[in-house]
């Protein structure tokens, strides 16, 4: 499928994460895990592509405790793993379609043996209630996957779209799923089913509990490994909670999510800042961030033509003799740094009289939320820096070191340039205006408090691991418990894994027996002399 379709999702796509995960993504791990054993004995196979062998869906291929799992019942979900990862594989080779069928296998008898466990605990009934949620969320899914299918083949589909034209597109991707061997009603049999397995799977876990003393736990283990990181190195913590700012943000942007938490221990070096950004004149900022773009262009094309001055003597005539025969262009009139720092000093000119106004009001103790209330506003009076009318900023400021990169450079240098805690800077020039900094106090670095949401995050997280871990070792022991018998019209995982290791046990048998010899054939040499 050319997108990610829920259709073709075997497990049930809005179930928790432990529930999402009853059977299908344990077989995915075997997957990648027996990935390569299936790889290497294809490899050993003849060039020549060979016939696969064909199954009948009456064929059985194993029993689970006398209960036969036939191919019928494994084909869907073979299709369903070869569709979404087949491209990685050749299947018109024996091993790689083994590999296939055995994870298919793997987990179909995953389910059946979970379904008879369902009916011993008496779990394997749905009321009608629990049916027309299941079904209504089947319906769901599968109206979602017709949109998909129809908003990635059929994009000029709009409601303005005629009927035969809407009716042609959905027919298109109703036709699409059934070759995928998924129609609506089989699709609420799977949902339905999965709610018995989710019954079970609920058993399976019920015991899994976290205390808050585990909460904790994990808290103080998140904060020693981020103050061991993080203490001595400013940059490397400013570096990583960057990194998460804009993971969230891609998040927010493609409707997915973000679970990375920022640094737990903040490092000492940061000061708390307020400022008051004076709007400038739109024409005087285009002419100076424009004069200042083509200056910075102009010294980077320097330092790049200095870097290739070593260049051989060849080349450069090559090079000339090029430059001699091609059509001359118009070279842009260079920017002297004086036509940069007259634009930079007319801004400031225009802001002279507001600026020494606010320097003299600092000076005779006014109060600087005032002043940035006064001053801090467009021509339409709205702030000309929101953040300094929103909490927490407009109270505890904006948190600043030497390392920051989530501000521009210019307040950043104007915020470390003030001495001691109170003062006020010089006015800094940056893309979004002039910046009067104040140096309002220290952050206190240290331990960062965890809220009550994120500990509740971190409890469900604690919750989720340990009812995998009881999920896993519950059905593992029911594995070993339950007498699985193999037909041998298609390996096991266990068999591919065991042919893998015999294909690859000669060989270091071999080296070893002429190692031997070698090692031997002196003192068979020496024996008659002796």
């Amino acid at each position: 499928a050319p997108f990610d379709n829920p259709v073709l999702e075997r497990n049930v796509a809005n179930m928790t994460n432990i529930r999402k995960t009853i059977a299908l993504l344990l077989c995915l791990c075997m997957l990648w895990g027996t990935a390569a054993l299936a790889e290497d004995a294809a490899a050993a196979t003849d060039t020549a592509t060979t016939a696969v062998t064909e199954l009948n869906d009456t064929d059985v291929l194993a029993t689970v405790n006398g209960e036969e799992v036939s191919w019928d019942e494994v084909k869907s979900l073979y299709s369903s793993l070869v569709s979404q990862y087949g491209s990685a594989y050749d299947l018109t080779q024996q091993a790689n379609v083994d590999l296939f069928r055995a994870v298919a296998l793997e987990n179909r008898l995953t389910e059946v043996l979970m379904e008879q466990k369902a009916k011993e605990f008496g779990v394997d009934q749905l009321t009608d209630e629990e049916i027309a949620d299941l079904e209504s969320q089947a319906d769901t899914n599968w109206e979602d996957a017709i949109a998909n299918y129809e908003a990635y083949f059929y994009p000029d589909l709009t409601e303005e779209s005629s009927e035969e034209e809407k009716a042609a597109a959905r027919e298109e991707a109703i036709n699409y799923y059934k070759d995928q061997g998924y129609t609506l009603e089989s699709l609420r049999e799977e949902y339905k089913r999965y709610g018995v397995l989710n019954k079970i799977a609920d058993i399976m876990v019920q015991d899994a509990t976290v205390t808050d003393q585990e909460v904790e736990d994990l808290y103080q283990s998140l904060v020693a490994a981020d103050k061991e990181l993080y203490e001595n190195d400013i940059a490397a913590y400013e570096a990583y909670n960057s990194y998460v700012d804009q993971m969230a943000m891609y998040a927010a942007l493609y409707g997915t999510s973000s679970n990375l938490d920022h640094a737990w221990y903040k490092p000492d070096g940061f000061r708390a800042v307020k400022h008051i950004l004076l709007p400038v004149d739109s024409e005087l900022m285009t002419t100076y961030t424009d004069l200042q773009a083509r200056w910075e262009e102009q010294q980077e094309a320097a330092q790049a033509d200095e870097e290739s001055a070593g260049e051989t003597a060849e080349t450069t005539t090559d090079t000339a003799a090029t430059e001699a025969t091609a059509e001359p262009t118009a070279t842009p009139e260079p920017v002297t740094e004086e036509q940069v720092n007259e634009a930079k000093a007319a801004i400031f000119n225009s802001l002279a009289d507001t600026i020494d106004e606010i320097n003299q009001k600092i000076a005779d103790g006014a109060d600087f939320d005032e002043l940035i209330a006064t001053y801090g506003v467009n021509e339409d009076g709205t702030a000309s820096d929101p953040g300094m009318t929103t909490e927490p900023y407009m109270t505890s400021g904006y948190e600043v070191c030497s390392a920051s990169t989530a501000y521009v450079p210019e307040f950043v240098e104007a915020a470390m340039s003030i001495d001691n805690v109170g003062g006020v800077s010089a006015p800094y020039l940056s893309s979004y205006g002039v910046h009067i900094v104040k140096y309002i106090g220290d952050v206190e670095g240290g331990p960062i408090p965890m809220t009550d949401e994120q500990r509740e995050a971190k409890r469900q997280s604690l919750l989720t691991s340990k009812q995998n871990e009881l999920y896993t070792a519950t059905l593992e022991n029911w594995m070993a418990e339950a007498d699985i018998t193999y037909t041998g019209l298609t390996p096991s995982i266990a068999e591919l894994e065991a042919t893998q290791t015999q294909d690859t046990a000669p060989a270091s048998t071999e080296a070893e027996a002429q190692t031997a010899e070698e090692t031997a054939a002196p003192e068979a040499t020496e024996a008659p002399a002796a």
